[in-house]
């Protein structure tokens, strides 16, 4: 029978899905990696967590730093609870995007690469968050005590010192405002032919829901009516006898 398809028609090795939990995969990899070496190079090798190595003086240097907080190092000195409550949060806002990732149509296909971006960047830290236990004050060393940072980027002001997962973040929440004002179906304005269509469509299938509720409250309205009528008879048997001798001698 040639290629198998999925039960949706696609081609397995042609289905969108597939291939975004791929890039999925291999950001998280990417993140984790990235913050293993410089973790161990840092520490175990220059044995000097301080250390710096310029890349491009003056605008991208490697160096190593663990943040207990969230962006910018905010909600560092945080209380325990208001922590646990970040690290929560975190975690349910990545379930939820995750869940909007599977229902979202495959062909708003930006709006769901943002997606595993954001996810994926949000989860490369999370991991960090839990295995250092960022909460927890006993686990505050100043050394593997929190996210793991290694990139210092000064470009127009100093960024502070990121890491990849802090990139995919950035790059999904780029994509997911082009895609909210260019390239979706619900875009403010759409640019291409693909997502005007896509929009007409979803306009149209709008349409029919609101046609076919209309028609079902329609029905409940008169099968209320008759129902009424049908009571209102039966309780009033002579009333509708009457009705009934003054149409026969009318």
């Amino acid at each position: 029978m040639g290629e198998k398809a999925n039960q949706t028609g696609r081609v397995w090795w042609k289905d969108s899905t597939l291939w975004l939990s791929v890039v999925f995969i291999a950001l998280i990899a990417v993140d984790q990696l990235t913050k293993i070496w410089a973790d161990h190079y840092f520490i175990d090798v220059l044995k000097d967590p301080y250390a710096k190595i310029k890349i491009i003086p003056g605008v991208i240097e490697i160096c190593m730093e663990y943040n207990r907080g969230i962006a910018f190092s905010s909600f560092a000195g945080a209380s325990m609870g208001w922590k646990l409550v970040i690290v929560i949060g975190t975690g349910l806002l990545m379930c939820a995007l995750a869940f909007l990732f599977f229902k979202i149509d495959r062909r708003r296909a930006l709006l769901r690469i943002s997606l595993v971006f954001i996810v994926a960047g949000g989860l490369g830290n999370f991991i960090d968050r839990l295995i250092y236990r960022v909460w927890d004050p006993s686990t505050a060393t100043g050394i593997r005590d929190g996210v793991r940072d290694m990139v210092r980027l000064k470009l127009i002001f100093d960024f502070g010192v990121c890491n990849f997962a802090d990139f995919f973040i950035v790059a999904g929440a780029v994509m997911l405002i082009l895609s909210m004002l260019f390239f979706d179906a619900d875009a403010v304005f759409p640019v291409t032919k693909k997502y005007k269509t896509l929009a007409k469509e979803y306009e149209e299938k709008e349409a029919e829901k609101k046609a076919q509720k209309a028609q079902k409250v329609s029905s409940v309205e008169t099968e209320n009516e008759n129902e009424a009528a049908i009571t209102q008879s039966q309780e009033n048997p002579s009333g509708s006898d009457a009705q009934t001798e003054e149409r026969k001698d009318g």
